[in-house]
Formats: C-alpha cells, sequence, structure tokens
C-alpha cells in the first residue's frame, strides 16, 4: 500500500494514498483522519513527523528506521 502525508494536529501523519476527500480514514499511528478539501501543501513539509507514523511507514517501505545506529 501507497501512503501520503498530510497535516493534523500540529504533526504530519501518513495516510493511505487511496483516501478519499471527506472520508474517514486512519492515519498509520491510529488517529482518526478526514481529508479536507483545503490544500496546505506550503505548511506539511514543516510540521514535525509524527514517529509512529514514520516507524511503521519504513516498516511496510523496507527502509531501516531513523535514527540509524552506525
Amino acid at each position: 500500500m501507497k501512503y501520503r502525508w498530510t497535516p493534523q494536529e500540529g504533526q504530519r501523519h501518513a495516510v493511505p494514498a487511496d483516501l478519499s476527500r471527506d472520508l474517514p480514514g486512519e492515519t498509520l499511528c491510529g488517529d482518526t483522519y478526514v481529508p479536507h478539501q483545503r490544500s496546505m501543501w506550503q505548511e506539511k513539509n514543516v510540521w514535525p513527523t509524527c514517529w509512529d507514523c514514520d516507524g511503521i511507514w519504513r516498516e511496510n517501505e523496507g527502509i531501516l528506521p531513523w535514527p540509524r545506529k552506525s
């Protein structure tokens, strides 16, 4: 499954890419999420990342956890 990142409650959360506008869904960390038509693309890259979503996303994509131990 592919994901996209979206701002919610002060953090960037990962949600399924095919989540339909205005239909409730769930972030990877388990929060309820309802996509909105309003675009926040400029803002969302500066919001801190939800580390729970990040960890689940990395595991699903086969990417090593961050920060990496050397």
